[in-house]
């Protein structure tokens, strides 16, 4: 094993890559490795992961997404034959989101640009970044596209039309509360509320993205800067 590509840098992604580095792998990932997950410190993001997996899982754990060979546009290798492209798609995710494409055989690695259900996280990222990743896919068509979480849709192009469906929609209902003067609060009332002690599921992806979208919309209207 040569190389081990991190899609991006939240905990589930790349607490494993460890294992893989003991074994000779060297890391490919983008050098931004900034999450909310990680705000308290790795000790703290450790301690959390602990909890979630137990600690027979994390015996022996270290962090290894430290990148061996950064990516912060795009980088080719030329790997038995085959031609693979690691690339970063703007930070739509995460700020350190990266996709891996086999031109040949038209399959795509998405990381967690997409996910099965078509609501990806913009919590670590932002809504116009991850309308531009869906048009990178969709410009790229691939074949086979292998989200980062859930199964593999039977066409690609529809799970990115879904999940762009989901943005432009967060965006318009946002924008529409913002423009009416509505508190944050008020706008997500309408919103199952978050899951407890499950940040990831449905629910909470829903209402946490509506959060980050709200305040796009806020800075949007006020002519501030993205957060």
């Amino acid at each position: 094993m040569r190389w081990l590509v991190v899609t991006h840098h939240h905990p589930d992604h790349h607490f494993g890559a460890i294992v893989f580095k003991r074994a000779g792998a060297r890391i490919i990932a983008h050098p931004d490795r900034r999450v909310l997950a990680s705000e308290g410190g790795e000790d703290a993001l450790t301690a959390d992961w602990v909890r979630v997996v137990g600690l027979d899982a994390m015996r022996g754990f270290e962090f290894a997404d430290i990148p061996d060979r950064p990516v912060t546009g795009s980088d080719t290798l030329r790997l038995g034959g085959r031609i693979i492209v690691v690339t970063h798609p703007g930070a739509g995710h995460s700020a350190g989101d990266l996709m891996v494409w086999l031109p040949a055989e038209r399959v795509l690695f998405a990381g967690d640009i997409l996910v099965e259900d078509g609501v990806t996280m913009m919590v670590d990222g932002s809504s116009p970044e991850l309308l531009r990743a869906l048009s990178l896919i969709d410009s790229l068509a691939p074949v086979v596209a292998v989200p980062g979480h859930g199964a593999i849709p039977a066409r690609p192009a529809e799970l990115v039309a879904r999940t762009r469906a989901y943005v432009l929609e967060l965006q318009s209902s946002m924008r529409a509360a913002v423009e009416k003067g509505l508190p944050m609060q008020r706008a997500l009332a309408t919103l199952p509320p978050a899951d407890e002690n499950r940040p990831v599921s449905l629910a909470s992806r829903r209402r946490r993205n509506a959060a980050r979208v709200y305040v796009e919309e806020e800075h949007r209207y006020m002519g501030l800067d993205s957060p």
